[in-house]
């Protein structure tokens, strides 16, 4: 099965608070059905923090599974937005979302994917 990769930049209030809830985001997206991998990283390297930028590797027919991941993961935070990314023959692709349903989520990961 084709495998893909994705990104997600986590946005909030503060650093402090984007890198906790990157954390939290590699976490339940490491769960996800179809999900290879899960790793946080840097915007920035001159940081200290350990990032909030969550990269994903996921099967091809993963896309529900990280949508409702992603849809769970917003609507336990308020004031954090989150851009997905993917690299593809198209170019790179990116989407941000701000306090989501689930539809919503599987529309915007089924965009993305698309491409």
């Amino acid at each position: 099965m084709t495998q893909e990769r994705y990104g997600f930049v986590v946005k909030a209030e503060d650093q402090a608070a984007a890198g906790r809830a990157a954390m939290a985001l590699s976490d339940v997206l490491r769960e996800a059905d179809g999900v290879v991998e899960a790793v946080r990283g840097k915007a920035d390297s001159d940081t200290m923090d350990l990032g909030t930028v969550v990269s994903v590797l996921a099967a091809s027919g993963a896309t529900l599974a990280l949508a409702q991941g992603v849809a769970a993961w917003l609507r336990a935070r308020r004031g954090v937005t989150v851009t997905v990314e993917r690299d593809g023959k198209s170019g790179s692709l990116k989407a941000a979302v701000t306090g989501i349903d689930p539809e919503a989520a599987v529309r915007i990961v089924e965009m993305v994917r698309k491409g």
